[in-house]
C-alpha cells in the first residue's frame, strides 16, 4: 500500500512539473510585446505643417510644441551659495522689499542651465 501512495504522489508531482515546464516554454517562445512610439501621418502632412510656427522647423527636423514648452519652462537651481558659471552670467538682486534685501539671482542669456537663485 505504501508503494501505491508513493506512485500517486510521484504521478502528481510529475504532472505538476510537466505543466510548469510547459508554461515556462510558452513564456520563452512568446515574444514580449514592446511598445514603440510612432509619429502619425497627420503630424507630418503638408496641411498640418503650414499651421506650425516657423521656429518648429529648425534644423531640417520637426520639433513638437511639447518639447519647446518643456525647454521654455525649465526652472532654476536653488543654492545657498550662487556663483557665475561663465563670462555671460550676470548677478541680479530681486524681490527685495522694506524688510529684507531680496534674493540673489544668476541669469545667463547664453546658457539657460546656469540660472540660479540663492535660497
Amino acid at each position: 500500500m505504501a508503494g501505491a501512495t508513493l506512485f500517486t504522489r510521484a504521478a502528481r508531482l510529475s504532472s505538476s512539473t510537466a505543466s510548469l515546464v510547459s508554461s515556462f516554454r510558452t513564456l520563452a517562445v512568446c515574444p514580449i510585446a514592446t511598445q514603440t512610439r510612432t509619429i502619425s501621418q497627420s503630424v507630418l502632412s503638408k496641411s498640418t505643417r503650414q499651421w506650425l510656427p516657423t521656429t518648429a522647423l529648425v534644423g531640417g527636423g520637426i520639433k513638437t510644441a511639447v518639447q519647446q514648452q518643456q525647454q521654455q519652462t525649465r526652472g532654476m537651481k536653488v543654492h545657498s551659495s550662487v556663483k557665475k558659471r561663465c563670462e555671460h552670467c550676470k548677478v541680479v538682486r530681486r524681490k527685495g522689499g522694506k524688510r529684507h534685501r531680496g534674493y540673489l539671482y544668476i541669469i545667463c542669456p547664453a546658457n539657460p542651465r546656469h540660472k540660479q537663485r540663492q535660497g
